[in-house]
């Protein structure tokens, strides 16, 4: 097989087979992110139950401390045994309307719990570090919430902040979260009628076992992923990624997050993680991978034995065409001999009749002229093929030499004279090309006999042939034109293609249909072009050639 049929094998089966491959990959990786997206839907539903059930648990604490805190003019004895009595309450405190720090008092005697709670939040409340020596030195004055406080910020932005999932934060009532000691503490308020912010700070350690009492404690529900049930392990963890509680198999080591999603107010920061082993998360199925590749090796077989086909049929015919062409090549070579003997003889029979007297050579002579004009029609026709034959192996080249114009073209005509007369077409001349230059004479010759060859066979009806020759500086400028029916403007182009035939009736003229490709690859050759022109009748071709000037 040559090597350009291999090239075309590879890029008919190639092409096609890259393009599947392609597409293939990019539905597989689509279908991988598909499943992986469910797979995380399924877990972040199953975390979405858990978020559900804390967010329940602190509306029920949300409710309790709204009742706690419900006071309108407490008292310290009462919020001391609030502190004692309610499990969840670390300490109360009350601000007044002008937000100066009513309970826990500096100016009172403190216990051990308010001091703490002070010491604790007193960044919070006055921007101030307290510590405990300096304790009992604080005042009221001291304590006085200032306009830009943390907690102050909270309780004026409450208002316009967005809730969460149904959270009560507004301007009445909310929650605000401090920290303390790298842990997270809670601090649930309520502004009361009397302007007054009536508070609690919860106790931490209970909060989350009381937290953690809501969330299970045996293994989560599996998870079916179509292709086998996985036991995910959920866990807790706060702000710091620091695990607060987990449930379920594995070890963290062993376990990947498949999906993870925030609480809600008052634990935003801290997140629900769902942790599945490596070998449980989704992955490509061997059963359609294995489909896949046998799909695309089959239909890789069969562009690959398709375009085996088609190369194979092609390379035939064109091998079966080049064998034509080649005989009629080898035929064309072997009849230029005989024929030229042919006409040399005729040639040569013309002048012996014109020793004889006028009556007895007229008869001859007239049987002579057909026999010279049908030889030149076959030598031409000869040299068209050849010519055409050159071509398609690219080896047309010009051989230049010292001649005229006009005399190659009186030339031309001399030969198509009699058959010109016998169709009663009139020869017109307008010459102008007289000088003598250097140019390829054979060229010229084969140029003017298919344009005057088209008119004996396609323009009969013409009264007239016309021929105008002008050469300036080095352009020489011919036109040929006759009265026939003419081209149709949309064929004029296709008439300059190989074996184009405008009428396909086999009562018409007959021809090989090349030689005005012939006449345009000539005229290529030789530096010019050939136009058909505008005519109000019949064809007007206009010829240029490139010529030495001598």
């Amino acid at each position: 097989m040559k090597p350009r049929s291999l090239i075309l094998i590879l890029l008919i089966s190639g092409a096609p087979s890259a393009l599947l491959v392609w597409a293939a990959v990019r539905i597989a990786a689509d279908e991988q992110i598909v499943v992986q997206q469910q797979f995380s839907g399924l877990m972040e539903q199953r975390l979405q139950d858990v978020r559900q059930n804390v967010h329940r648990y602190f509306q029920r604490v949300e409710a309790e401390l709204q009742k706690i805190t419900s006071l309108d003019d407490p008292e310290i004895t009462n919020l001391r045994h609030l502190g004692r009595t309610e499990p969840l309450v670390m300490q109360m405190f009350v601000l007044t309307a002008e937000g100066r720090l009513r309970y826990p008092d500096p100016a009172q005697t403190l216990n051990s719990d308010e001091k703490s709670f002070l010491l604790r939040t007193s960044k919070i409340f006055t921007d101030l570090h307290l510590t405990a020596p300096t304790v009992d030195a604080v005042t009221s004055n001291t304590l006085a919430v200032p306009r830009h406080s943390e907690f102050r910020q909270k309780i004026v932005t409450a208002d316009t902040a967005s809730t969460n999932e149904g959270s009560r934060m507004n301007a009445e009532s909310g929650w605000f979260v401090w920290y303390w000691d790298r842990g997270l503490n809670l601090i649930y308020w309520q502004l009361r009628p009397s302007g007054r912010i009536i508070g609690t700070a919860l106790d931490r350690s209970r909060w989350i076992a009381d937290l953690i009492g809501q969330l299970p404690d045996g293994p989560p529900r599996t998870v079916d992923s179509e292709e086998n049930y996985v036991q995910p392990r959920i866990r807790l963890v706060n702000a710091a990624s620091e695990t607060v509680y987990q449930w379920g198999p594995g070890t963290d080591a062993a376990t990947e997050v498949a999906a993870e999603i925030a609480l809600a107010e008052p634990l935003s920061s801290w997140r629900l993680q769902s942790l599945v082993a490596p070998e449980q998360l989704p992955g490509e199925s061997s059963g359609s991978l294995f489909g896949l590749v046998g799909g695309l090796l089959a239909v890789g077989v069969a562009v690959c034995v398709l375009a085996f086909v088609l190369v194979r049929d092609y390379t035939r015919d064109m091998w079966e065409a080049e064998r034509q062409v080649s005989f009629v090549n080898q035929v064309s070579h072997e009849l230029k001999t005989p024929l030229t003997n042919i006409r040399l003889y005729a040639e040569m029979l013309e002048e012996d009749l014109e020793q004889l007297s006028p009556d007895c050579r007229e008869q001859p002579r007239r049987r002579l002229d057909v026999i010279l004009s049908e030889g030149q029609r076959l030598t031409r026709l000869i040299g068209n093929v050849l010519t055409f034959a050159r071509q398609k192996r690219d080896s047309l080249e010009l051989k230049r030499k010292t001649g005229i114009p006009d005399d190659v073209i009186r030339q031309v005509l001399k030969h198509f004279q009699p058959a010109l007369e016998r169709l009663g077409i009139r020869i017109h001349t307008e010459l102008h090309a007289g000088q003598t230059c250097r140019l390829d004479t054979d060229c010229l010759e084969q140029i003017l006999g298919n344009l005057i060859s088209n008119v004996e066979k396609y323009a009969a009806e013409s009264d007239r042939l016309v021929i105008r020759s002008r050469l300036e500086n080095d352009l020489l400028t011919m036109v040929v034109a006759d009265d026939g029916p003419g081209i149709g403007v949309r064929d004029r182009d296709r008439v300059f293609q190989p074996f184009v035939r405008l009428s396909r009736d086999i009562t018409s003229a007959a021809g090989t249909g090349i030689g005005l490709s012939i006449v345009q690859e000539l005229a290529w050759l030789h530096g010019g072009d050939v136009r058909l022109l505008d005519h109000f009748s019949g064809c007007r071709f206009e010829v240029t050639l490139r010529v030495n000037r001598a």
